[in-house]
Parts: C-alpha cells; sequence; structure tokens
C-alpha cells in the first residue's frame, strides 16, 4: 500500500481494497465515499457487522444504491482501464484520526469521515436506502472512542428502530397496526384527473388515530410516452438542501388541507427523525406496476400504476383537495372529500398507546 495509507490499520486496508475494486467493476472512474461505505459493509466484522444489520446495509443493497447515485458518472467505453482515483473526501475521510488523535486510522474512522460531510456520496447513498445518515455518523462517532462491548451494546440499542416502543408515527403505520376503512362519501374511489391517455383516481382510504393511508391508481388509457415517477429521486447540490427532480415524467401528488398546509411527493422529508416534524408528513409506503398485453397484436398495451401513501396527522375537519399534474401526458386536475369520515374512522379503531408513541 502506498505511503498516504500506512495509517490504516488492516481492516481499514480491506475496505479501502474493496472500495477500489467495487468502483472498478461498476465501471467509475473514481472512487468516493459511496465505495468506502460499501467497503466497509461488504467485509464487515464485528461491530461493523452489528451496524450493518442494524440499518440492514447488506452488501447487495448498498451496491444497488450506489449504481443509482452513480449512474450518470459511470464510464462503459473500452478504453476505460478499470483504475478508479481516490476522490478528495474519500481521502480526507483514510485520514480520519482516533477521537484522542491518536492511530492506527480504522473502520469506525473511515466510516466516521465518509459521513462527516452530508453532501458526500456515502451520505447519499444512505438517504437512497432510507437511513438517515447522522444517525450512523453519531454511531461512528462513539465507535471513534473505541467503546466497551457494554457501551456499544447500550448505544446500538438506542437507535434500533426494529424496537416498535421507539416508533414514531409520522414514519408510517405500524406492520400490525389497525386500520379503519372508509369512504370518500358516497363513492369507495374518486377521479382526480383524466386526459387522452390517462386517468387518475384515489381509493382504499384507511385511518387510525395517528394519520391514514391513500392509494393513487393512474391508469393507461392509451401507450404512455414516459411513464409516471410517483416518488421522484433527490437530488443533492452541494451549499443548498436536498431538492425533487422535476421533469415531464414526474408525476406531482399533492394533499390540501382545510387548515392551509398541505403535503406533496415533490418535498423531501427526513422520514427517520426521533423529533416530532413541524407539520405534516407525506410518507410513501409501496409502489404496484401492473402491465397487460392482449393476445390481439391490435391491442395497445395497458398500464396501471399504484402508489400507496401515509399522511400523518390526521386532517383537521374540512375538506380535503387532492391534487395531480402529469406533464409528459397532460394529466391535471383536482378533487375534494370530506375529511370527516376519516376521523370517525379513526376513532373507531383500537390502538395500544404504548406502541404507537406520538
Amino acid at each position: 500500500m502506498d505511503e498516504p495509507y500506512d495509517d490504516l490499520d488492516d481492516a481499514a486496508r480491506r475496505a479501502l481494497e474493496v472500495a477500489l475494486a467495487a468502483a472498478a467493476a461498476i465501471g467509475d472512474q473514481q472512487c468516493g465515499t459511496e465505495y468506502l461505505l460499501y467497503g466497509l459493509f461488504a467485509g464487515g466484522r464485528g461491530d461493523m457487522a452489528e451496524i450493518a444489520e442494524l440499518f440492514v446495509l447488506d452488501a447487495l443493497r448498498v451496491e444497488r444504491a450506489i449504481q443509482k447515485v452513480r449512474e450518470p458518472f459511470t464510464y462503459t467505453s473500452n478504453d476505460y482501464d478499470g483504475d478508479p482515483q481516490l476522490t478528495p473526501r474519500a481521502l480526507a475521510a483514510l485520514h480520519t484520526r482516533r477521537h484522542d488523535g491518536s492511530g492506527p486510522t480504522g473502520v469506525f474512522e473511515i466510516l466516521f469521515g465518509v459521513l462527516d460531510d452530508p453532501r458526500s456520496g456515502a451520505c447519499a447513498v444512505l438517504r437512497e436506502l432510507g437511513v438517515r445518515p447522522e444517525e450512523v455518523h453519531r454511531l461512528a462517532a462513539y465507535g471513534r472512542r473505541h467503546l466497551s462491548k457494554d457501551e456499544a451494546a447500550v448505544l446500538l440499542e438506542a437507535l434500533d428502530r426494529r424496537d416498535l416502543n421507539r416508533h414514531r408515527p409520522w414514519w408510517g403505520p405500524l406492520p400490525d397496526a389497525s386500520l379503519m376503512p372508509c369512504s370518500f362519501g358516497a363513492s369507495p374511489t374518486v377521479e382526480v384527473a383524466r386526459s387522452v391517455t390517462a386517468v387518475a383516481s384515489v381509493a382504499d382510504l384507511a385511518a387510525n388515530q395517528h394519520g391514514f393511508v391513500i392509494t393513487l391508481t393512474v391508469e393507461s388509457s392509451r401507450p404512455w410516452v414516459l411513464p409516471p415517477v410517483v416518488d421522484p429521486p433527490e437530488i443533492l447540490v452541494p451549499g443548498f438542501a436536498a431538492t425533487r427532480r422535476h421533469g415531464p415524467e414526474i408525476l406531482r401528488f399533492e394533499l390540501v388541507f382545510a387548515d392551509g398546509s398541505r403535503v406533496s411527493n415533490m418535498n423531501p422529508i427526513d422520514r427517520w427523525r426521533s423529533e416530532r416534524p413541524p407539520g405534516p408528513a407525506l410518507v410513501p409506503l409501496s409502489t404496484h406496476w401492473e402491465t397487460s398485453r392482449p393476445n390481439d397484436r391490435r391491442g395497445c398495451e395497458y398500464r396501471r400504476v399504484l402508489a400507496q401513501w401515509w399522511i400523518w396527522p390526521l386532517p383537521v375537519p374540512g375538506t380535503v383537495e387532492v391534487r395531480v399534474d402529469w406533464p409528459a401526458e397532460v394529466l391535471s386536475g383536482l378533487a375534494p372529500f370530506d375529511a370527516r369520515p376519516l376521523v370517525k374512522a379513526a376513532a373507531a379503531t383500537q390502538i395500544d398507546p404504548a406502541r404507537n408513541p406520538c
């Protein structure tokens, strides 16, 4: 290993070797912090393996997230020699010292270093996987102190979101949460918008005392030029907060409540924050695609997209307005519905408050 990396311990050296190999395999000319993150968890042992299990950071998930984040920058030409260069952030991470300034640099120091800048590729990968970089960074900060096993176990337990007693309702409903179905007045569905090529509607309304679930359905009546993107990818621009990509394929979904507050899929949310958000939250739960092709070759392909969302908290009594805008297929419209059935349905649910802290 070259002189700049002489201060790495054996585990850190292995992580660096895996990172460089992964960047070369993907076809990236640069080995940034995202690849160091992969190297740390792909061959992680001991405490690093426990962190990977805690945040579900297995090698395959991290690799797929890297490919998604780095796709615009990968190099596929035959002229590429497969020898990626370390980025300045990656080099800085490899020189992260222990908390007391001593050496050598280990895996916890590298993990702390790759997450030290919220604009780093490693932070972008964690956000792509639904993990708050601040939580992992805080854990790495403790790791730099080289805690005892008992101290580390207490910290890991405090950060474990699998403990249902630590669940927060703005993260989404619990897996076994009781949700009471309700309708939009006299109809189980409401059409929001219609164009020549598509129809958008909402259905499957259900609520509990913390929030409600709604499903947005978009169906094709003719072949689409650009399929709808209902969960726009996050864009990280140095020096600015995260934003959503705006393009004709993005389907904007928004709910406006009677008190003037609103939620939209165009506003990134910090889903796993422990602190209560200042306003309502719109959380994507699932997206399901259906495609049917008739046996008659003269028939056109039929597509259907179903996106389920969780909205926290319950709306105030009054009218909720659903808005949809999809420029690619000139689909735009709005539809109101009364929030009172939601409130009544929520009152009918029986939920243990101890398992659903507000």
